[in-house]
């Protein structure tokens, strides 16, 4: 499972009062890209001018991986299957990678990784036939010296061959010879007789110091095909057959138990190595820099600060080259949901698209999602983009109130709330100065919520008690929005009313 690169931080936006009409977030840019809540991009560039992009196309394990090195921060086998025994000198540097984060910087006769295999891995000893395989790498020397050692594995068979009584001593090697690199395996395909066999395939292309390659060796077990390609073209092929011909009888890979010293990587070689692989299968090389798969990268929740808050619009800088290009998603809701979860769904809009005034809620999501062009070649570059959003602000209170005692009673009168939203009106009463906790009124304990009405006769209360009153005003949001208090008034009620 790809996690590499993979960044995960749960974060809320909290935006402070700002501007009357609209505000505005930035993600991206210089406010840095620490509001995403997952990502399976890359980001490249300096601190406060980097970019998102596409990831690099990268191997992932699989059910047929069997040793998969990328040489990004750590030496180490991704598959599990190989224990690095020595590592005598090789280090990762970021700095000339292929593909991710690094490659292994190998300088000469001594550095080198020894890799011991696990006794469930396909080229240990004793386990015995093989089926389709492939060994591959990116590959940039520093020089071509005779004799540099690229891969090497040695193992013997666990019976004595046709020659002897000695078992026969097996290896598959990629080394360079002159300016070019070559394979040979030996008695790695067995005959029926247990006789010993060689098989070489070289490059018909001399390679050239400073330049990165990648390099395949794939066997095809049903066709007995032996094939080495360099950047995906065929350099040379062959069939494991006693004369190599596809019409010969097929001679089968063999693993056998006598013993298996593992695989040596880079003994003598210097240069760099990236993306070493090997599978269980015939495989195809993945030479585009980009995955051809989309990536996306998806913010924390965003707090707009109230409901029913309308979000606008985005304005995103960005490059497209070729044919990349860059979907924008968004998701909200009044109520509060979890970054990762299904709900609520996916809607796909256009940065500097104005969005329709239905679009509100307090709680916002933003996903984009970044496509290569056809051959994997170029990505898109998101430098920024930023959300525009206006806040539905809870409206104020009546700014007149006033009130009459009554035998038994409280009669309230307010002026009506301009906004043109308002949902109505929550009458707040109690026994002592802003402290509203009535439970006397026979319309019920405070609050009360009064509709739209402008005035309202509260029974039910003590006469010769003084009540404290205040009067709030909310909005017709999917949560309501509530002013704050109004001016407070007293009135104490009466059995006897004196004239005014």
């Amino acid at each position: 499972m790809y996690t590499k690169k993979i960044i995960i931080i749960i974060m809320m936006f909290t935006v402070a009062a700002g501007a009357l009409f609209s505000e505005q977030i930035q993600i991206g840019g210089s406010a840095g890209w620490g509001g995403l809540y997952s990502m399976e991009t890359g980001i490249s560039g300096p601190e406060g001018a980097s970019y998102l992009h596409l990831a690099d196309s990268e191997y992932r394990l699989s059910a047929d991986t069997e040793l998969l090195f990328h040489f990004n921060s750590a030496i180490s086998d991704e598959s599990g299957n190989y224990t690095v025994k020595r590592n005598t000198g090789v280090v990762v540097s970021p700095k000339l990678a292929k593909k991710g984060g690094g490659s292994a910087v190998f300088t000469g006769e001594q550095t080198f990784i020894e890799l011991i295999p696990d006794e469930t891995a396909a080229f240990a000893a004793g386990s015995g036939r093989l089926n389709d395989f492939s060994i591959e790498f990116w590959l940039n020397p520093a020089r071509l010296s005779e004799g540099e050692t690229i891969v090497r594995w040695r193992g013997a068979t666990d019976a004595a061959g046709e020659a002897g009584d000695e078992p026969l001593q097996q290896e598959i090697l990629c080394a360079v010879s002159g300016r070019d690199l070559f394979w040979e395996l030996k008695n790695i395909f067995l005959t029926p007789e247990l006789g010993p066999t060689s098989f070489v395939l070289e490059s018909s292309r001399s390679l050239i110091p400073k330049r990165w390659h990648h390099h395949m060796l794939r066997y095809h077990d049903e066709t007995g095909l032996l094939e080495y390609l360099i950047d995906g073209i065929p350099e040379d092929i062959t069939y494991t057959s006693r004369g190599g011909t596809e019409e010969q009888e097929i001679f089968y890979p063999y693993i056998g138990a006598a013993k298996a010293s593992g695989f040596m990587i880079g003994r003598g070689f210097t240069g760099f190595i990236d993306e070493l692989r090997i599978t269980n299968s015939f495989a195809e090389p993945l030479l585009n820099k980009y995955s051809m798969n989309s990536g996306t990268a998806v913010t924390g929740i965003i707090d707009l600060g109230n409901y029913d808050s309308r979000f606008l619009n985005i304005q995103s800088k960005s490059r497209l080259e070729g044919k990349t290009q860059i979907y924008y998603y968004y998701r909200i809701s009044n109520r509060y949901f979890l970054p990762d979860t299904e709900y609520p769904r996916w809607n796909q809009f256009s940065a500097g698209e104005m969005l329709p005034p239905d679009v509100k809620g307090r709680y916002l999501q933003i996903m984009t999602e970044l496509f290569p062009d056809g051959t994997g070649s170029n990505s898109p570059q998101l430098q920024e983009f930023t959300l525009e959003f206006s806040r539905n602000l809870p409206p104020v209170p009546p700014a007149y109130i006033s009130g009459e005692a009554g035998s038994g009673k409280a009669v309230l009168n307010w002026q009506p709330v301009t906004d043109a939203d308002i949902g109505g009106y929550k009458i707040y009463y109690g026994y002592k100065p802003g402290m509203y906790f009535g439970h006397d009124s026979a319309a019920g304990n405070s609050p009360i919520d009064a509709g739209n009405a402008l005035n309202f006769e509260m029974e039910g209360l003590e006469n010769g008690k003084l009540y404290y009153f205040a009067i709030t005003s909310y909005d017709n949001a999917e949560i309501p929005h509530e002013s704050v208090f109004s001016r407070e008034i007293s009135i104490r009620p009466s059995a006897i009313i004196r004239d005014q």
